[in-house]
């Protein structure tokens, strides 16, 4: 499995292991508030990513809307193929993070060309890292959980049941829990919390790809190939690693971004984009926000 090998290798060559922590579900989402004419768009432009548990109904749904809405142009497959035509150039080097940033963006502004209000919300995965199969965002509130194992996998619940891939072929989407009906611990808000304050780039890129990484293959099916964005469950997990190298960078402003992996320096041009790694640094200038920092209570 090519992903497993990346992700592998790169685990034993920085000798990165995880702890585990607990935490209790997020809440099922709130209802809009009086008053709360928004969802996740701002007046001034500027998009604001919001955690997954704090969304509103209207917010979650207009997500799930546009989400669908791009399914059904193509444009969502077509950026699985992208992310997967790109997959080896884009893993287990210096360009981890950059890249993702401009892949998330395109999604996201692909989204808001449907719905001018929606942003991609993130999953504060470290809070669910010692039994992540009881997350919420894993319940039929939000993502839908386990494949059905009569079903070829299939995830049958959660708002993209029933949902198609079709990158490389058609097939249902699918996810299978590493531990059977569980999901092996990860990464924990501690082990999280110390990542964040080691100042080179090249190891915090590189460890911060294998706790991505150690989810995506604890959860399995589709997320666990080349081809994860097929579930749309990815991009929830791969936001939280953009919201961490945010934080990064807020600690660490004048850290070199470089990385002898793939030879990238701040100059480099990400593979498809063009653009250069400085381009991509600077979030607000890029159109969006977060709408707090980490970590956060529940």
């Amino acid at each position: 499995m090519l992903a497993s090998a990346v992700w592998g290798t790169a685990a034993i060559a920085l000798g990165v292991r995880g702890t585990a922590a607990h935490a209790d579900p997020a809440p099922p989402p709130a209802r809009r508030r009086a008053g709360d004419t928004t969802t996740s768009g701002r007046a001034d432009g500027m998009s604001t990513r919001r955690r997954v548990g704090d969304m509103s109904t209207e917010q979650w749904e207009a997500f799930v809307g546009a989400v669908r809405a791009l399914k059904a142009r193509g444009t969502y497959d077509a950026l699985v193929k992208a992310y997967a035509d790109d997959f080896t150039v884009t893993h287990a080097n210096g360009f981890f993070l950059p890249w993702q940033r401009r892949y998330l963006l395109e999604f996201e502004r692909a989204l808001r060309r449907v719905d001018p209000a929606v942003c991609v919300p993130y999953w504060d995965w470290p809070l669910d890292g010692r039994a992540p199969e009881r997350s919420a965002v894993l319940s039929t509130a939000y993502f839908g959980g386990n494949g059905s194992a009569k079903r070829d996998q299939a995830v049958l619940d959660g708002a993209f049941a029933g949902w198609t891939a079709k990158v490389p072929r058609v097939h249902p989407l699918r996810r299978s829990y590493a531990d059977g009906g569980k999901i092996p611990p990860w990464a924990s808000p501690d082990l999280i919390a110390n990542m964040l304050k080691n100042p080179d780039f090249q190891v915090f890129n590189m460890q911060l790809e294998i706790h991505i990484g150690a989810v995506l293959m604890g959860i399995g099916g589709d997320l666990a190939q080349p081809v994860a964005p097929n579930d749309p469950l990815y991009w929830v997990v791969a936001c939280f690693g953009d919201l961490l190298w945010h934080m990064w960078r807020s600690r660490h402003p004048k850290a070199p971004v470089r990385s002898a992996y793939g030879n990238v320096t701040e100059e480099s041009r990400l593979p498809r984009y063009g653009d250069t790694v400085t381009a991509v640094l600077d979030i607000e200038k890029l159109g969006y926000r977060y709408d707090d920092m980490w970590p956060r209570s529940r």
